[in-house]
């Protein structure tokens, strides 16, 4: 008896909500209002958008963005000849109601399509994952996450985006005609990018997160150089070995990417080899691990010291935690992995592309004032306003650079000349090189003289 009052009880309370009126955000979306059109018409009403147009997915981009994009629209810092009139014709009360409304939405996974065009995706996928050190093209996944979920409210859900919205946004930041989140992170990523690569990254996006995953060839004949030429070229990162060195490189690589994760007892602050040595250690002139190699043992700091020992030395100094010992798994995996980058290097010879390309001071000498104002300008749209980096899931997608998670006073960058050094080569991060020497010198005194570990 309970059982069937219980289901009737249920019945009745599906029937009433079946006849509850759609909300505002609803009615918006799927029907209009007035002179409004309904947002289903481009988007769909799940926000599932139209494949074969350049209306965007607007499922699982979140409240945040949808009602900040609206935002953007109405007050013409995004122009569009559709969105630009409806987002003015809306009140903010109505923006918030159709931003809640489709931020209810998750996106289904996109179907596979042009399966047999499969070079074009096997170059997206290099593109988008790892970007191009040659061409200083940015991985895609730093700031929207290899998976294409996004990172917060500053980078968006993308996987499984229209191909053609994709084509058409990525177009639009590199004439400058669209802005996006901050100081013009977006517009930099995009600037370097050829018409063939954005129709390669277009491809890949609206595919990714397809069901079954897409089998997509590393065929690397077909991919421009990974660093620029008159440099060591290291080896592939498909071509690690299946065997039991290999799955101590795949395990070095993976501390050296995520050290925080990974080699988490060593460490006492947030940041993780690569933030210091760029593109997982592979990049020219980014403090690139292959040349480190050919050099050691080598006199340091008037002693002579392996590479062993200097790893175990920057986990202290540089990481502000303790050095792994040099019989365990950690140092083990750490150098089979920089090892094998390194085959094919001449040893004891001074390669191109070492460390950092010095940097002249100028003769005014360095100005931190100038350099805040570098910081807000440059930096501060990936760090923070106050240095403390970008979070994500707890995860960091920039690192602090400043206070107790950054560098501490002993690691190298503390140095005003190596940081304007490693400023002048690696940053901004979109756009690396375009810092003149005094920028970098001002910059590097700003970020010297805020608080650090010591």
């Amino acid at each position: 008896m309970r059982r069937v009052l219980a289901l009737l009880f249920l019945g009745l309370v599906t029937a009433h909500a079946a006849t509850r009126p759609p909300t505002l955000g609803a009615r918006l979306a799927l029907d209009g209002l007035g002179s409004i059109h309904a947002c289903a018409d481009c988007h769909g009403s799940q926000g599932q958008g139209r494949p074969h147009f350049a209306y965007p997915k607007l499922a699982g981009l979140g409240f945040s963005y949808l009602f900040g994009a609206l935002r953007s629209f109405a007050d013409g810092r995004r122009l569009n000849g559709i969105m630009t009139p409806i987002a003015r014709g809306l009140t903010l009360k109505e923006m918030r109601a159709v931003a809640t409304y489709y931020a209810s939405s998750r996106p289904r996974p996109p179907h596979p399509v042009r399966r047999g065009d499969r070079f074009r995706l096997a170059r997206g996928r290099r593109y988008y994952e790892h970007g191009d050190m040659g061409d200083r093209l940015i991985g895609c996944a730093r700031c929207h996450g290899r998976r294409g979920r996004g990172m917060g409210m500053r980078f968006p859900w993308i996987a499984g985006q229209t191909e053609a919205y994709v084509k058409e946004q990525l177009r639009s930041f590199r004439a400058g005609a669209r802005r996006g989140p901050g100081l013009g992170l977006m517009r930099d990523a995009a600037r370097p990018l050829d018409a063939h690569q954005i129709d390669d990254i277009a491809l890949y996006v609206s595919v990714l997160g397809a069901r079954p995953p897409l089998s997509i060839p590393a065929n690397n004949a077909v991919m421009p150089p990974i660093v620029p030429r008159r440099t060591f070229v290291p080896p592939r990162r498909d071509a690690i070995p299946h065997t039991a060195f290999g799955a101590a490189v795949r395990r070095g690589r993976a501390i050296f990417d995520h050290t925080d994760r990974y080699a988490h007892p060593y460490i006492g602050n947030a940041l993780s080899c690569s933030d210091c040595h760029m593109g997982e250690g592979r990049e020219a002139e980014a403090g690139p691990m292959w040349a480190a190699v050919a050099l050691f043992p080598r006199s340091y700091r008037g002693r002579i010291t392996t590479l062993a020992a200097r790893v175990q030395a920057a986990f202290v100094q540089s990481e502000n935690g303790r050095a792994p010992p040099l019989d365990g798994p950690v140092l083990t995996d750490l150098l089979a992995y920089v090892h094998w980058m390194s085959r094919g290097e001449v040893i004891g010879a001074h390669a191109p592309g070492r460390g950092y390309p010095p940097v002249t001071e100028p003769k005014s000498g360095a100005d931190a004032a100038r350099g805040a104002g570098l910081y807000v300008q440059r930096c501060a749209v990936c760090h923070g306003d106050r240095g403390e980096g970008s979070r994500y899931n707890d995860r960091f997608v920039f690192p602090p650079v400043w206070g107790p998670l950054s560098f501490g006073r002993r690691a190298s960058l503390a140095q005003t000349s190596v940081l304007a050094a490693f400023l002048k080569s690696t940053m901004p991060y979109t756009d690396p090189g375009t810092l003149t020497s005094g920028a970098a010198y001002d910059l590097a005194a700003f970020l010297e003289a805020r608080p650090r570990p010591p």
